[in-house]
């Protein structure tokens, strides 16, 4: 690699797909939320980890239905999860961030080792970012969605998807009376808004 893209490259290349990444999520919430309280039922002690499991599947399907025929992006599940890549520059993974840090928990396998050292194996010459979402203390809500340029077990930049200043992104997702998923996006006056079983991106 010849040098990591920083987070000016990466809010350009990502800017034109932003609304698309947010309508995704969107979507993927609210279907969860649909289904959570039969999980709950007939599962009471069911885990964080399979509330996130169960999302990422939800999420990746919303992105490769949106992302399937727009051009200057690739989708690939070569490693065993989904990845985007824009532009040949930028590929793009979704997990769970753990908190306001913006970092991720994986079991450090030796693919997810030369992930966090940026050697992911897809044949380019490129940046790995990960997109993902932060939820409340009480997991009931999605209360931030950004990106994050890992390496080495930090981050070398992160980015808020609304272009917010302040690096700081909360999209509370709310349902209405009729299930149907409704944004509300908070954004500052002014403003416009777009492998391995262990190594799956939730």
């Amino acid at each position: 690699m010849t040098g990591l893209i920083g987070k000016d490259e990466a809010r350009e290349i990502l800017r034109a797909h932003q609304g698309t990444l947010l309508g995704c999520y969107d979507l993927a919430w609210g279907s969860w939320k649909k289904i959570e309280e039969g999980i709950v039922r007939a599962a009471p002690r069911y885990r964080a980890t399979s509330r996130a499991n169960l999302f990422y599947d939800l999420l990746t399907e919303q992105i490769e239905g949106a992302f399937a025929d727009v051009e200057g992006i690739t989708m690939s599940r070569k490693l065993g999860f989904l990845t985007l890549t824009f532009d040949g520059r930028l590929v793009v993974r979704f997990k769970k961030f753990r908190g306001k840090n913006l970092k991720t928990s994986q079991i450090m396998t030796f693919q997810q080792q030369r992930l966090s050292r940026q050697e992911l194996d897809l044949g380019l010459d490129a940046t790995t970012i990960v997109v993902g979402y932060v939820l409340d203390p009480l997991g009931m809500e999605v209360t931030k969605i950004a990106a994050a340029c890992p390496l080495d077990g930090e981050n070398v930049w992160t980015l808020s998807l609304d272009d917010d200043e302040s690096g700081q992104f909360v999209l509370p997702i709310s349902l209405p009376a009729n299930g149907a998923p409704k944004p509300v996006i908070r954004s500052k006056p002014g403003k416009t808004r777009k492998n391995h079983k262990n190594d799956k991106g939730h």
